[in-house]
Formats: structure tokens, C-alpha cells, sequence
């Protein structure tokens, strides 16, 4: 009997220490805003441009202002698939100037839209490799219009690539580029785990570099992409043009506080383009390249900087613009109901030895959401 009292007390105490941090998260209280958020780039129901997004607002106990809980299958404007894999989006829903005057943060996830060949792959859910016709996609002019009153209101308005670029016309591009203080140059990049898998690197990609150097693509192993308008394309290869992690992004000093909770050094692995900040615009973080002497050569014939604009904020206003698919991640669905699991997860892939979107996105994007949900409740 005193033996089985003696152990008693740890017992208890290990269950109570294990059941602490579900018990802090039950705890925690729901936070209400009201947020418009647009994703034109969902062909699919697994919605992976912004899934990610609304994992957080759940983990966060982000509500809407009625106390419901934000869905990411209904709670969105932009392209919303049919009920089969493979369908036509069965309708879509714009940004108008009244949603985006009354909400607490406009976050434009991603423009871009949905192609025929993004349905071919139906069950299987895969992204196409080959550009095709358009179906819907695109900024129109009367979303500028009302991403322009948000700001004009003071409603914190974020924009992330691919908001402005291609397929969005040349002069809803402008009228972007001038709110959120940036000037899109033309040229966009990406790494990719191997130059040599065809169901990894997009075909148009591949016959761009072919056609400007006169060469088949034989690339192996991993490496980042960068083009400009069909015209141009280099290939810098990890370990050869690059350093192992070739790509990281850095916050730059005095540290605003919406990063302030990120990191530096982290390593950069998916989707981005290459902005100059306006004149009067403040560039919070930056991507830098860590090249090799060879690498450092390539970059600078193609007038591309060794260190370009990751997160800009506009002159005098609360809109920031991302240049990066920050948001894509595929995140399960599934939840994680223990108060630090941010911290765990930040430190774990803090051991990474490669460029990771899990990496950036829980060492990164996650606190700078965070930041964001605190600046729209100001």
C-alpha cells in the first residue's frame, strides 16, 4: 500500500504536466475579426493556396464576427471548385470596395486563377505543369478599386505573390505596384528538390531556358529557377552556382515588429519574384542569394541583385505586400490542440539542412501572422 501511494504522486504529476498544455490551449479565448480573403488559384477542394492560412486562424482561435469559425472550403472570395475533381469552378465571388471597407484585414492569398490543364489531372489533384487557357482568373479593376478604399480607410490590406502578375492586366499591375510601394521586375524563380523530375519542373519552364541557350535541359539534383517573361532563364545549381541552402530570407535592422518573432536565415523554397521598393516604402525583410563566385557571376549578367525586397510596407499607409507564395503549404487538415506546438514546431525544423516551405512557413509566415491578426485588431 505505501509503495503503490508512493508512486501515486508522480503518476499525477506526469499526467498533469502532459495534460497542461491541451488544458492552456482549451483555455485560451477566441479572437473575433472580420477578415477578406481572396484565392482566384483554387482548382481543386484541397484549396492549398490558403489552406494553410486558415490552420492558423483556427490554432489562433481566429473567429468571425458572428463566433463562428473560419471554413476555409466556404469562407473566401475568389474560384470555388465543383463537386468532382476535374470540374469548372461551380461559381466565384469577387472583392468588392463594401467588403473591403468593412472587414479588419484585406489578404490577398493568390490571383492567378484556374487553367484547363489544372483540371486534367482530376482525382489525382495535381498542379499542371503546362500552361493552357484561362478559365477565371486575374485582379479586375474593380477589386483594385476596392483594395484602394481599404487603404484609404485605414483597413490593413496584405498582398502575396501572385497577386498583380500575369494574368492580371498591365494597368490594375500599376495601380497595385503604386499602393503597395513596389515595382515588380518581371522576373519570378523557384526552387525545385530536382531539376531532373518532370512531374516536379514545369514544362513551358524547361523549353524557355532550351530556346534562349540552344541546349537540352540536363540538369540533375536541386537547384532554383529564375525567368523573366519567357525570354530568359537561368538554372543555379545547389552546391555548384549555390551554397547547400541557396536562398534564405533576413530581416532587416532597426526589426519591425511585425516580423519580430521570425527568423533570420531561414531558408526560402517555393515560388517568389523580384521587386524594388518604391521611394517612401520600407523594406522589412529581404531575400538574399548565397552564391558562389560562378553563381554570383550568372546573377549579376542577368542584373539580378545578390539581396531584393521580401517584405515591403507602403509609404504611409498599413499594406504590405509579399513577394512570395507565402501562403502555399500543404498543411493537413488535421488540428493541434496543445498550446506550443508553434514553438515546437519552429525549433524542430530549425534543423533542417535544406530548403523547406514547412520550414519557412513554421519559423516564418506562422509568427508573421500572427503579427498580422494583432495589427487588425488595433
Amino acid at each position: 500500500m505505501k509503495r503503490t501511494l508512493r508512486w501515486a504522486g508522480p503518476i499525477l504529476a506526469s499526467g498533469a504536466l502532459l495534460l497542461l498544455p491541451w488544458g492552456c490551449y482549451a483555455a485560451r479565448p477566441t479572437r473575433a475579426l472580420d477578415l477578406a480573403i481572396v484565392d482566384k488559384t483554387v482548382p481543386f477542394a484541397n484549396r492549398l493556396e490558403h489552406r494553410s492560412l486558415y490552420w492558423l486562424l483556427r490554432h489562433r482561435k481566429v473567429v468571425q464576427p458572428d463566433g463562428r469559425a473560419y471554413d476555409s472550403a466556404r469562407d473566401y472570395l475568389g474560384a470555388f471548385p465543383g463537386p468532382t475533381p476535374g470540374d469548372p469552378p461551380a461559381r466565384t465571388t469577387e472583392l468588392t470596395p463594401p467588403r473591403a471597407v468593412e472587414a479588419d484585414l484585406v489578404y490577398l492569398v493568390d490571383t492567378y486563377g484556374v487553367y484547363e490543364e489544372d483540371l486534367a489531372s482530376g482525382a489525382e489533384m495535381k498542379a499542371a505543369l503546362e500552361r493552357s487557357p484561362k478559365i477565371y482568373g486575374g485582379l479586375a479593376t474593380a477589386e483594385v478599386d476596392a483594395v484602394e478604399r481599404a487603404i484609404a480607410a485605414g483597413v490593413p490590406v496584405v498582398a502575396e505573390f501572385n497577386a498583380f502578375a500575369s494574368p492580371t492586366g498591365a494597368l490594375e499591375r500599376e495601380r497595385m505596384e503604386r499602393m503597395l510601394g513596389v515595382r515588380w521586375t518581371h522576373w519570378v524563380g523557384r526552387y525545385f528538390g530536382g531539376l531532373d523530375d518532370p512531374a516536379e519542373v514545369p514544362r513551358w519552364l524547361v523549353r524557355v531556358w532550351e530556346r534562349e541557350h540552344g541546349l537540352r535541359w540536363e540538369f540533375r539534383g536541386a537547384g532554383y529557377v529564375v525567368t523573366r517573361d519567357d525570354t530568359e532563364c537561368e538554372v543555379l545549381r545547389t552546391e555548384s552556382e549555390l551554397e547547400r541552402i541557396g536562398l534564405t530570407i533576413e530581416r532587416e535592422r532597426p526589426v519591425d515588429p511585425l516580423i519580430r518573432a521570425a527568423h533570420d536565415g531561414v531558408g526560402y523554397g517555393y515560388w517568389f519574384d523580384v521587386v524594388e521598393a518604391a521611394p517612401g516604402a520600407a523594406t522589412l525583410a529581404s531575400y538574399a542569394w548565397h552564391a558562389t563566385p560562378v553563381g554570383r557571376a550568372r546573377l549579376e549578367a542577368r542584373g539580378l541583385p545578390a539581396r531584393f525586397p521580401a517584405i515591403v510596407r507602403a509609404p504611409a499607409a498599413r499594406a504590405w505586400y509579399f513577394a512570395g507564395d507565402f501562403a502555399d503549404n500543404p498543411m493537413p487538415e488535421g488540428e493541434r490542440p496543445f498550446a506550443g506546438w508553434l514553438a515546437l514546431r519552429k525549433t524542430t525544423e530549425s534543423l533542417r539542412l535544406a530548403p523547406s516551405v514547412d520550414g519557412f512557413y513554421w519559423r516564418f509566415y506562422a509568427p508573421l501572422v500572427d503579427a498580422l491578426l494583432d495589427e487588425a485588431e488595433r
